[in-house]
């Protein structure tokens, strides 16, 4: 016996499909059904079932409701793209991409409303730099804001707590740094995006990919913190080979520059690896510095590039040795499920990929009797009952049961 059919507006659903960047044949695998009939719904020859509807809203990741809707609704602006990418690679995002996105759009937009209504004031350094800028000044003021001092880094036992570290200083100063949201099982693969930045005045976003090495995210921050100094948002992916969209050549490198000049300030590397003995292989001296400074072997090469220490051809070799022994570390860890804090604890591991600072926020919305109990749930993809341990990772004293649901 067929269910009960429901009369959806066949353009809305449509439009629900195609932003997502899926085929048919792609919708019609995840929603379990024929191509050819979502077609149908598309068409409006044939209606679906309210549980097949209920499935297509949870495969495109939008509301039941919104498929009622006489038109397609505006939807949240695409980021633009800086991403290099191989002549064979498609240029579209990617469906789990774009729902991070989104996710993160409607958080920012979330935020922002909340922080005016609360009266905070604006952040005065988005946008406070262009390429034109001169990128040694543009990162001396980045590192004087974030106030994070070389000894203080020098000072971490690894490239985790170094990460800790910068991602602690961006929160304080105002920007929101997620590791993938809501979205920890549909990983996104470090090719197609490394990052992205959502610039805003009240609410600034940063995303780092969970599934890149540590160094690599810190490089990541800052490329991306850079982004919202010149108020430039979009995803980025660092790669160094491949094809771009016109325009993105002169800003990602600019930016990369800046980001270099952040986490690793050329007067300081330079002292350094004079102290090093130059009879020692190249590469245990890039090991040593990368040890040193908590940045990747990628970043302490691309200085030796700059300062001619090495050649091009060098340089792209030993960035793809580097590349192969991240591969295989990452194969090692995952295996032994113990590669950071998120094999060992959800609940850490939620706070940490929503940002600490967005959580906190939430939080406090929902005990302050400002955000109810669903949207709190909603905002960040936990349960009510679980939330007192929630809050207990996010570093906030929470009571059990609340007046306002």
């Amino acid at each position: 016996m067929l269910g009960l059919q429901v009369n959806i507006t066949p353009e809305v659903v449509k439009w629900a499909r195609e932003t997502c960047n899926f085929t048919l044949e792609e919708a019609a695998k995840k929603i379990g059904r024929d191509p050819d009939e979502i077609a149908a719904w598309e068409s409006g020859d044939v209606k679906p079932s309210i549980a097949q509807a209920r499935k297509a809203s949870e495969v495109y990741k939008r509301p039941l409701a919104v498929f009622f809707l006489p038109h397609a609704p505006k939807d949240f602006s695409t980021l633009r793209d800086f991403r290099k990418l191989p002549d064979d690679f498609p240029r579209e995002y990617v469906p789990n991409l774009i729902f991070l996105i989104r996710q993160t759009q409607e958080h920012q937009e979330w935020v922002r409303d909340y922080l005016q209504s609360e009266g905070f004031s604006p952040l005065d350094f988005i946008g406070n730099a262009s390429i034109q800028s001169d990128p040694a000044t543009v990162a001396l003021k980045i590192r004087s804001i974030l106030k994070v001092h070389q000894t203080e880094v020098f000072k971490c036992k690894d490239r985790d707590d170094a990460l800790k570290l910068w991602v602690e200083a961006a929160e304080n100063i105002g920007i929101f740094v997620l590791q993938s949201g809501n979205m920890q099982y549909e990983k996104i693969a470090v090719g197609e995006a490394r990052g992205f930045a959502l610039s805003d005045k009240y609410a600034p976003f940063v995303f780092l990919n969970a599934q890149d090495a540590k160094s690599a995210r810190i490089f990541t921050l800052a490329h991306e913190l850079v982004h919202l100094w010149i108020n430039e948002p979009g995803v980025s992916n660092m790669a160094l080979k491949g094809r771009t969209l016109k325009g993105v050549d002169e800003i990602e490198t600019y930016c990369n520059s800046v980001a270099a000049e952040v986490i690793l300030p050329q007067s300081e590397f330079s002292t350094y690896w004079k102290t090093l003995d130059h009879n020692d292989d190249i590469i245990n001296r890039i090991d040593k510095t990368s040890n040193r400074f908590k940045v990747s072997k990628d970043v302490i090469t691309r200085r030796l590039l700059n300062l001619r220490a090495i050649t091009q051809k060098q340089y792209f070799e030993y960035i793809e040795m580097f590349y192969q022994e991240w591969l295989e570390y990452k194969k090692q860890e995952e295996r032994k499920k113990q590669d950071t804090e998120t094999w060992a604890n959800p609940y850490l591991s939620k706070v940490i990929n929503n940002g600490r600072t967005f959580f906190r926020i939430v939080l406090g919305a929902y005990q302050g009797g400002k955000l109810s109990g669903r949207d709190m749930s909603n905002l960040l993809g936990i349960k009510i009952d679980k939330i007192s341990k929630y809050a207990e990772k996010a570093g906030m004293k929470f009571p059990q049961r609340r007046a306002f649901q």
